[in-house]
């Protein structure tokens, strides 16, 4: 163990598992002299004695033991001939293993430069004096009047898409059926008797509607009674309180 992190101790290595696959990659060492169980219980072990388990160390072990059980894999088993299914399933794992390398590489840079310069990546920028040969970098407007620029901006302006105002729309206050019901029985009540055309003059086409189903609904509880003399003459609507159930 190191204070940097995992060491793998066998009997053909000892040493950080990265070193142990840069070996193997690099023909420097067989990967037939190593043993999967031992580098397995090696790293549990080592977890074990860890007061929580470091998801950055696991990641990177999975990586490793996983190149190597794909490399050993290979070496041991040369001639057998593979399935398409099986051949794409490694190409894909040799491919996720390439891709996490890449990014493993990618994140010590970024913390290496982060350690240095916390919160700011500086893009380079080339010296423009130095390129140009001039003392100071020099911008010419041309001949560029504010008129002329006043003229560009309007231009832009003229642009934008412009904003539609919209009309105020004024709502009629609705009446609620229930409060209708409540009036007429009241109304008819007290003056015994009303007629329709009484109730609905002066009224908006929706309150006119509203006050007719009221006095239906009214009828039909046996509150009030209604009576025409012929076809299209007023109805006459009367108080008719025994056994009439209370709205309101």
């Amino acid at each position: 163990m190191t204070e940097d992190g995992f060491t793998l101790e066998t009997e053909h290595y000892k040493g950080p598992l990265e070193t142990l696959l840069e070996l193997i990659d690099k023909r420097k060492l067989s990967v037939s002299k190593v043993s999967l169980a031992e580098v397995c219980d090696g790293y549990l072990a080592y977890v074990e004695r860890l007061p929580e388990l470091p998801l950055s160390e696991t990641s990177q072990f999975i990586l490793v033991a996983s190149t190597l059980l794909l490399i050993k894999s290979r070496s041991l088993l040369p001639t057998v001939e593979l399935s398409d299914d099986e051949e794409q399933s490694i190409e894909e794992l040799e491919l996720r293993l390439k891709r996490y390398a890449a990014v493993r590489k990618a994140a010590k840079l970024l913390k290496k430069n982060w350690d240095v310069t916390p919160f700011t990546f500086a893009r380079r920028v080339p010296d423009i004096a130095r390129i140009s040969g001039l003392e100071k970098p020099a911008f010419s407007p041309g001949e560029a009047a504010v008129a002329t620029i006043l003229k560009s901006v309007r231009r832009l302006i003229d642009t934008f898409p412009t904003v539609q105002k919209l009309g105020e729309a004024s709502v009629a206050p609705v009446l609620a059926l229930e409060d209708v019901i409540a009036g007429l029985k009241t109304r008819i009540t007290d003056a015994a008797r009303a007629r329709w055309s009484e109730i609905s003059r002066g009224a908006s086409r929706h309150d006119t509607i509203v006050h007719f189903l009221a006095l239906l609904e009214l009828v039909r509880h046996g509150s009030i009674s209604a009576t025409q003399d012929k076809l299209f003459s007023d109805i006459v609507f009367e108080s008719d309180s025994v056994g009439a159930p209370r709205y309101g």
